[in-house]
């Protein structure tokens, strides 16, 4: 014991008697001893650590002349950030910021793992010689040869850990072994960056069959970070093959933050060269924006526009927009003032324009929304909930219809009462609605003759909605019988009028309570009525039912659904909740015509074989009188879970059961493990509209872990000149690197 603290002071005076600021380099080991020359000898479970940094070996050699480290034998180096270094052999100085180490083998705090030849370390940059670079934990087999299944050969690898770049000359990629790619020089994040960099992201081959003709597509998206809060993906998808013209699409893909909001703006631009002597660079294209900002407390605007230059156009290019299944394309600007005289009344306008997209549809009586103005406030009067609502429209078409005018203007005063009381167990809500409209209406065509009118209307309407919960504690039941009586002053709706926001009927329980049943208030609900229903939960269940005895069965609501009987179409709404599994059913029944009007049945569950989401939909031609043929489609939606813990598949069907035929049908494969990905998606598309045919479809993306397969870790910047890599800009010199 007394030779080893004997040792140790004899250390600590070599290290620390010339170089008082080096007091936290500190030296560990069974035995320590000193030769002729100074080197101070540490053996058996020796250890050097400096700020965090630690060497271990089973033999460390420190010259205190030149005040170096040396590890003849095996060692592990861990800096600062739990990032290691094993080698046969290597020396450092005293502070351990540069270095040699043999044989090296590097594992980065991620999981990055490097190998090399030799490693250099000068102060945060490693250069590895003959070096190879992947993101794989696990291994595969190939013909008794045990690799990753993808990694970067390098003649050199420089780590950049101030900057956080990997540098890399004649770089070669292989995948399962096998040679796939060459490039002099790449540059990509290091794994380390936690920051977004400009680069390529991961490329996406398409393999298209369309009567009988085979065409490809393949994009390269790159990725540019312009700034903190801006970015820019451009993606040229190139075309080949199968006979059609040539063709390149570019998308451009433009997002930006902006102080209490957000801008984004997608661009796609097709080019086509008819012939050799006649280019027409822009053929076709679309631009879709979206744009909301709260400006400050008080305002807040948004504007979504989606503008094609063809019908078909998204639907042909982008069959996962969301845009691809609406009845027309809009381009709305919204802006609201919120306290105007209290801290939560609201001012909105609007304005808004339509394209059409379906078939039979005439982009001329498409309306343009020129404004759409609302105020509304709302305030307590004792327990009284009140609320006024001020809106002014002026909707104009390029031509008129037999149901909508070439323009109208509306002026409307809403006044809305609600009050509740709790008495005698139940719930009774007392509400009241009064409208005061003025209306003027410009070449409304009414038996073929075109209308210019002005009408004023005044409609008041009121009801009681009576609830009463009955409770059996023991089976956990509740039951909850519910009454409503809706009275209003029976006006007929003018047929000078245009139907402006209440042509889409929604019927299901909810709406049926409301004292207007029209989805807007260009028409109103004359119908006198007493509703009676019910509510049932136990447990995981819940049914409920509703329907209404009408006064008047001539009224314009029951004209609108079909309804010319007393008694209205009964329905039905449950939901069944397990676990793991969840059951919807809605349903609309007519008892005089004896038959489901309607209904819709969902079914989600979860379970070891992965997630299941079925769904079905049928509606009569005679649910309404607006409908012209009826509509039945089948849903089936399949994730699997992961399979060996990396893979699943999904499938995806939409089937017409009155034309017989699937819509579309999509069937997808996924692996991805801790460095690599591949996706399939086969899909077979049945939709025919113009130019757009029937047509499958096989997408193929390969994924490579900070290579631009993770789009959180894109490729940075892959360069085929030398000279575009300043090798001085980074601290190292040329010469160095070689």
């Amino acid at each position: 014991m007394k030779r080893i603290f004997f040792n140790l002071l004899i250390l600590f005076i070599l290290l620390f008697s010339n170089n008082p600021s080096a007091n936290e380099l500190l030296l560990y080991a069974d035995n320590i001893s000193y030769d002729s020359n100074k080197n101070i000898i540490a053996k058996g479970n020796a250890k050097i650590i400096k700020d965090g940094e630690i060497i271990t070996s089973d033999l460390i050699i420190y010259n205190a002349q030149n005040k170096s480290i040396i590890i003849p034998s095996e060692f592990t180096y861990r800096d600062s950030i739990n990032n290691y270094y094993l080698g046969s052999s290597g020396k450092f100085d005293s502070d351990i910021n540069n270095g040699e180490i043999d044989n090296v083998k590097i594992l980065l705090n991620d999981g990055t793992r490097i190998v090399g030849k030799k490693v250099i370390r000068r102060d945060q940059i490693d250069i590895i010689n003959k070096g190879v670079y992947t993101q794989c934990k696990s291994r595969i087999n190939i013909k008794d040869f045990v690799c990753p299944i993808w990694q970067l050969e390098g003649e050199k690898i420089l780590h950049d850990y101030e900057n956080l770049f990997l540098y890399q000359k004649h770089a070669k990629m292989r995948l399962f072994n096998i040679p796939v790619f060459y490039l002099p020089y790449l540059v990509t994040p290091s794994p380390l960056r936690k920051k977004r960099k400009s680069g390529f992201l991961s490329p996406t081959l398409n393999f298209n069959f369309i009567d009988a003709q085979t065409s490809q597509n393949a994009s390269f998206p790159y990725y540019f970070n312009i700034d903190i809060d801006k970015e820019l993906t451009l993606t040229p998808i190139l075309r080949y093959g199968g006979g059609v013209d040539s063709s390149q699409r570019f998308l451009f893909d433009y997002n930006q933050l902006i102080s209490g909001g957000n801008l984004d703006i997608d661009v796609s631009i097709d080019t086509k060269i008819e012939n050799q002597n006649n280019e027409k660079w822009f053929s076709n294209g679309s631009i879709i924006t979206d744009y909301s900002q709260n400006l400050d407390e008080n305002y807040n605007i948004n504007v979504k526009s989606a503008l094609q230059t063809s019908r078909t156009y998204i639907r042909e290019t982008d069959k996962d927009n969301s845009y691809i299944n609406d009845a027309s394309l809009s381009t709305t600007l919204d802006f609201n003032r919120y306290g105007i005289l209290k801290y939560d009344d609201k001012l909105r306008l609007n304005i808004s324009t339509y394209q059409v997209v379906k078939k039979n549809q005439d982009n001329a009586v498409t309306p343009l929304v020129l404004p759409y103005i609302t105020y509304n406030y709302h305030n307590y009067y004792g327990k009284t909930f009140y609320e006024n609502i001020l809106h002014f429209y002026n909707i104009t078409r390029d031509e008129n219809s037999s149901t909508h005018a070439k323009q109208q203007r509306k002026l409307a005063l809403n006044t809305n009462l609600d009050r509740v009381y709790y008495n005698f167990n139940s719930k009774i809500n007392f509400k009241g609605e009064l409208h005061n409209q003025y209306f003027q209406t410009i070449d409304k065509l009414i038996d073929n003759n075109k209308i210019t009118s002005e009408n004023y209307r005044f409609f008041p309407m009121a009801g009681i909605f009576v609830e009463t919960p009955i409770r059996h504690i023991e089976n956990n039941l509740l039951i909850t019988p519910k009454f409503s009586l809706i009275v209003n002053s029976s006006q007929k709706n003018k047929n000078e009028i245009s139907n402006e926001d209440s042509t889409n009927q929604t019927i299901n329980i909810t709406s049926q309570s409301q004292l207007n049943r029209f989805n807007g208030t260009d028409k109103l609900d004359n119908s006198q009525r007493f509703l009676y229903g019910f509510n049932i939960t136990r447990n995981n269940l819940s049914t409920s039912f509703s329907q209404n005895y009408e006064f008047d069965t001539k009224s314009d609501y029951n004209q609108e659904i079909g309804n010319s009987r007393n008694l209205s179409d009964a329905l039905f709404e449950t939901s069944i909740n397990f676990k793991n599994t969840n059951i919807e059913h809605d349903l609309r029944y007519s008892p005089h015509l004896e038959k489901i009007r309607s209904q819709s049945a969902s079914l989600k569950n979860k379970n070891i074989l992965g997630t299941f989401d079925i769904g079905y939909f049928d509606e009569k031609k005679e649910s309404n009188n607006i409908l012209t043929t009826g509509k039945e489609t089948f849903e089936f939606n399949y994730i699997s879970n992961k399979i060996n813990k990396f893979s699943t598949i999904r499938f995806k069907s939409l089937y017409d059961l009155v034309d017989d035929k699937a819509d579309e049908y999509i069937f997808g494969y996924e692996y991805f493990d801790e460095c690599f990905g591949i996706n399939i998606d086969f899909k077979r598309s049945f939709y025919e509209d113009d130019t757009l045919k029937p047509q499958d479809s096989l997408t193929l993306m390969f994924s490579f872990k900070n290579l631009g397969a993770y789009k959180s870790s894109n490729l940075a910047v892959s360069e085929q000149d030398k000279q575009d890599i300043n090798w001085e800009n980074i601290g190292v010199s040329n010469e160095k690197f070689q």
